[in-house]
């Protein structure tokens, strides 16, 4: 689905690591401010328990704020529109129903008929039948709509208990007939349906017909009340919850720490697909993403003349609590009115890879449209081998509708050894499209005759299907690409496993996926949108590597990967930077002070070259080469408290005490929360006093 909207800038990039954590403690309403009390009141009819549990979890109104405008957007019938037809009718109904409805204590929209009329609106009849014999009633005739389990056409009744106060709703198998007569308590066995309602018949037939029953003539067959009309009246009181997709809720608590909510107004549902497949080349595992949005909203651009949006991509690998990666990736789109048609009308497929180190983690990915403030969240639990490993395995299976031809070798998402792969997170295929299985073996160190099997079964009892294509594994390879054109399926939903049998058939390894045949003869796949990047710039993915291995402390690794990525590039500022950290770190200051001189003639990295270097300078105990660099830096930025605090230690050490003091105390000024700082300009300033009372 394509939208029309405003462009509206976004703003991503709060790192998980300052996101609040999640609480279960539960904020209770007398505690908010009086407009989300106010509001609490207004959507209790409509609210699921799931949207109710996440809002009283919030722990500040900005989360609030969001929450509300997602809740309203879900709701909304034509979104990328400015009104929101769902929101003003309810309003109208509420503000009805508190202005007219005010029989007892409490607001109209609490009395039975307010809530009523919030969920069902205004009726087609009222018929308010008031007589002497009877207690007030009042009937209201509403047609149902037979999808929503509501018969075509029923009443809702409503009575005055005693003849005075606020109209109660009336349920017949509850209340009673009898429960509609001004009589005597012994004129009538309250058991006797048929006498009540003849007697009712006599004094208003209107109200016998609905005292059995809400459902016209469903009582009148055995002259008892119905048990139908409790069910009604609980599908009626469902109705405003039925069909709302609460993911957003339940994704809430956990994406508002990654991004801006406050600038959050839509949730969109998420089509993912994920896949871990090796890339013998660099001997990695990469993390393979396919994430298709419920729909694009789109602006012009009159000056280009073109239509145009973009999604930025956020990824978090975390272990427990601790973030072991992330990125922000943007994918702007530009396209001519014919093109949009043409190759958007089933939506686009953005696709992201990225390498991952062996081990469990929990993989999070938020998808926002910047134009529209749509926001899509996805998350899954991933667990990945070494992919230097020993034992056989299986990539995949990957199922696709389309394999381009071997190209150029270049690293892009379900680019695979040079094929690229067309995968479709929705696993649907027409009758007449070809379908295709493509997966990745990995022998191993397993050197004895190796067999690939692939099974695909269909998994409708009515249709049973089974078919079994084997092949070997060539000699003398250990890595290998299959593709497999399967043949002609009748639609259905089918399971596809692929295993590695050894030398005596034993199952070596193996790989599980599933994919539906549609009975239309072709499905449209929507187009997929990918980043590439050349084999020469390989040492970003090490560099991810290296930055992995050091958040999880396998210190080794980290620095074994942080040199394969600088012996293929040394200028690269980033690398620079997170290498020589990651040094100075290790306290290997010689090694840093080598690598950190790679940044000296970039004139926009000079503050960070030289803090790094007075930093090593300092911890390697050379110190008056520490305070001629790191004035360097303090030219160029004035400000940082990191480079101020060095710059004082070094010039203590050279005996400088009196520059320290200006060093520490103008640290100090811009943070003045730094106690050990504090503590020790204190004992300087006394030693410099004592000094100059010996003199």
């Amino acid at each position: 689905m394509i939208c029309l909207v405003a462009a509206v800038s976004i703003n991503i990039g709060k790192s998980l690591q300052a996101a609040q954590k999640k609480t279960t403690n539960k904020v209770k309403i007398k505690d908010l401010d009086k407009k989300y009390q106010h509001w609490w009141d207004l959507v209790q009819y409509i609210i699921t328990p799931m949207e109710k549990d996440i809002f009283f979890k919030l722990t500040n109104n900005r989360d609030r704020d969001s929450f509300i405008n997602l809740f309203w957007n879900l709701r909304d019938p034509t979104k990328g529109t400015p009104q929101n037809e769902y929101k003003d009718e309810h309003m109208k109904r509420f503000n009805y129903a508190s202005r007219y409805f005010r029989g007892g204590p409490g607001p109209g929209w609490r009395s039975d008929r307010g809530r009523i009329y919030i969920v069902l609106g205004p009726p087609l009849n009222v018929n308010e039948v008031i007589k002497s014999e009877l207690m007030p009633v009042l009937i209201w005739e509403y047609f149902g709509n037979p999808e929503n389990g509501l018969p075509t056409l029923f009443r809702i009744v409503f009575y005055k208990p005693g003849g005075a106060g606020d109209y109660k709703l009336y349920i017949p198998a509850v209340d009673g007939p009898l429960a509609l007569l001004r009589t005597e308590i012994a004129k009538f066995d309250a058991n006797d349906y048929y006498e009540i309602y003849e007697e009712l018949m006599q004094v208003a037939p209107e109200v016998a017909e609905v005292s059995l029953s809400l459902i016209p003539k469903e009582g009148e067959r055995f002259f008892s009340p119905s048990f139908q009309d409790p069910i009604l009246i609980g599908k009626i009181f469902d109705l405003p919850k039925r069909r709302i997709n609460t993911t957003y809720a339940r994704n809430f608590l956990n994406y508002k720490g990654l991004v801006e909510t406050s600038v959050t107004t839509n949730y969109m549902n998420l089509k993912t697909d994920l896949y871990i497949l090796k890339d013998p080349r660099l001997n990695l595992n990469f993390v393979h993403l396919a994430l298709l949005p419920e729909r694009i909203s789109v602006d012009y651009s009159a000056d280009a003349n073109k239509y145009y949006f973009n999604f930025n991509l956020l990824v978090v690998l975390k272990k427990g609590e601790d973030v072991v990666f992330q990125y922000n990736k943007d994918f702007p789109f530009y396209y001519s009115e014919e093109d949009l048609e043409q190759k958007l009308s089933s939506g686009i497929i953005i696709t992201d890879y990225f390498p991952v180190i062996e081990g469990e983690y929990r993989l999070v990915a938020v998808l926002q449209n910047s134009l529209n403030k749509e926001i899509s969240y996805y998350e899954r639990k991933i667990s990945t081998d070494e992919a230097v490993g020993r034992k056989p395995q299986v990539y995949g299976p990957l199922m696709t509708y389309q394999l381009n031809p071997p190209s150029q070798f270049a690293f892009a998402a379900f680019n695979i050894m040079g094929r690229v792969i067309k995968v479709d997170p929705q696993k649907t295929f027409g009758l007449k499209d070809t379908i295709y299985s493509a997966f990745c073996i990995d022998r191993g160190e397993y050197e004895k005759k190796t067999r690939v099997r692939l099974d695909v079964d269909c998994m409708d009892e009515a249709r049973p299907y089974h078919k079994t294509y084997s092949f070997d594994m060539p000699e003398g390879k250990k890595f290998e690409l299959f593709t497999r054109q399967l043949e002609e399926l009748n639609y259905g939903n089918y399971t596809i496993k692929v295993s590695i049998l050894g030398e005596d058939n034993s199952v070596l390894g193996s790989g599980e996926g599933v994919f539906v045949v549609s009975p239309l003869s072709t499905v449209s796949h929507p187009p997929l949108a990918s980043k590439t990047l050349s084999t020469d710039n390989r040492f970003l993915f090490y560099t991810m590597v290296a930055q992995q291995y050091e958040h999880v402390k396998k210190l080794a690794k980290a620095e074994l990967y942080y040199e394969k990525a600088f012996s293929l590039n040394q200028s690269y500022p980033q690398l620079l930077k997170l290498y020589a950290s990651f040094l100075l770190e290790q306290k290997k200051y010689d090694k840093m002070l080598t690598v950190i001189e790679n940044l000296k003639n970039r004139e926009k990295e000079l503050f960070n070259y030289y803090t790094l270097k007075g930093r090593a300078l300092y911890y390697n105990g050379m110190y008056a080469d520490a305070v001629d660099t790191l004035l360097e830096a303090n030219k160029i930025y004035d400000s940082d408290v990191t480079v101020l605090n060095t710059l004082g230690l070094s010039l203590i050490r050279i005996g400088e005490k009196e520059e320290a003091i200006k060093a520490l105390s103008a640290s100090l000024k811009i943070l003045d929360t730094q106690t050990d700082i504090a503590g020790l300009l204190k004992q300087l300033k006394e030693e410099v006093n004592n000094d100059k009372k010996k003199k």
